[in-house]
């Protein structure tokens, strides 16, 4: 099934993009273009995360262990790998996330025609929820000792649709053939009487435990913001002058994470981008996260963080163009 942003919105965001590649800033023009300025730059480079092996990694933590007590590599907008310059998250595809040991994901369905074709804002990724289903499920099946995390979050406006975002979710676990024998067998259903809180690592094995951010009348799991759950997600820059603050609230939240309640999961989105103004002077995803020339990312920020030492959960990682070292740092500390 095809899915498209309606005519309007889509135009706006090629207009957009049309505008902004006239008039590329430093930072976005060495962004777009792939040139290299060095360490902190926001280049297009390939993240390296392929390069990272670590299927299985949770399968020798101790079923007693709680989510809330790990450090969980994750991806922010994971299926926006290969959207427009403004909405890029990510250079790797879903499964070599899961590959690299990624284990908490970030899909936004949009509600059209009842269905989920799967967006970052208005911009449609071209997938929608029976592939991000079929690449979790696959993965599940060939390594039973995992769980994953996946924050589903109702994005931008529904349109054309008879049933509600709920109804539609129940289609895919329970009628779609092509999803519901796989989110019969893979998907965590909360148990009677649930409370809302967050699962241990036993209990779902083999399964996607959904963090949701939708609205519902029946439980699908824990709530996104929901009182079991600390989160940071400072996503809106003034500039890149803006990153030095970004990264503090960053540092703030590991600091948190490390010495707070065990029983609450920690999140830390080290993800943000430029507000509308900001887009013009190349804030972007890409850019904030790796750097231009000037200023240091969030990426190798963090990573210079974790390699100082210490020990202490992180809680759940959420990045954009995540690196092989950062989702080993952030593995580790699982096991030191």
């Amino acid at each position: 099934m095809m899915f498209s942003v309606r005519r309007r919105g889509f135009a706006r965001a090629l207009m957009g993009l049309a505008i902004a590649t006239v008039v590329l800033p430093a930072p976005l023009a060495s962004a777009t273009t792939g040139s290299d300025a060095g360490s902190t730059s926001g280049s297009l480079q390939s993240s390296g995360l392929a390069d990272a092996v670590n299927p299985d990694w949770m399968a020798g933590l101790p079923d007693g262990t709680g989510l809330t007590e790990l450090s969980l590599p994750g991806t922010h907008d994971t299926m926006a790998s290969g959207a427009s310059v403004f909405a890029l998250t990510q250079d790797t595809d879903l499964p070599t996330q899961l590959r690299a040991g990624v284990r908490a994901v970030d899909i936004r369905t949009r509600h059209f025609r009842d269905a989920f074709p799967i967006h970052h804002g208005i911009e449609y990724l071209h997938t929608n929820f029976t592939d991000v289903t079929t690449a979790l499920t696959d993965f599940l099946r060939a390594n039973p000792g995992e769980t994953i995390l996946m924050r589903l979050k109702e994005e931008t406006t529904p349109a054309e649709n008879t049933r509600s975002y709920e109804d539609t979710l129940n289609w895919y676990i329970n009628d779609n053939p092509a999803t519901r024998d796989r989110l019969r067998q893979h998907l965590w259903r909360p148990p009677t009487g649930y409370d809302g809180r967050i699962p241990s690592l036993g209990e779902v094995r083999g399964k996607i435990v959904v963090l949701a951010d939708f609205g519902a009348t029946t439980p699908f799991g824990p709530r996104w913001a929901g009182p079991a759950m600390d989160i940071q997600d400072d996503f809106e820059l003034s500039g890149l002058g803006d990153v030095a603050r970004k990264w503090d609230l960053v540092r703030a939240q590991f600091e948190q994470a490390r010495s707070g309640g065990p029983q609450t999961l920690y999140v830390n989105h080290l993800s943000a981008t430029g507000n509308p103004a900001a887009l013009v002077t190349g804030t972007v995803p890409v850019t904030v996260a790796r750097g231009a020339p000037g200023v240091v990312g969030i990426l190798p920020r963090a990573q210079a963080y974790l390699e100082a030492g210490g020990t202490g959960r992180l809680g759940v990682v959420m990045a954009d163009f995540p690196t092989a070292d950062l989702v080993i740092e952030i593995i580790a500390r699982n096991f030191g």
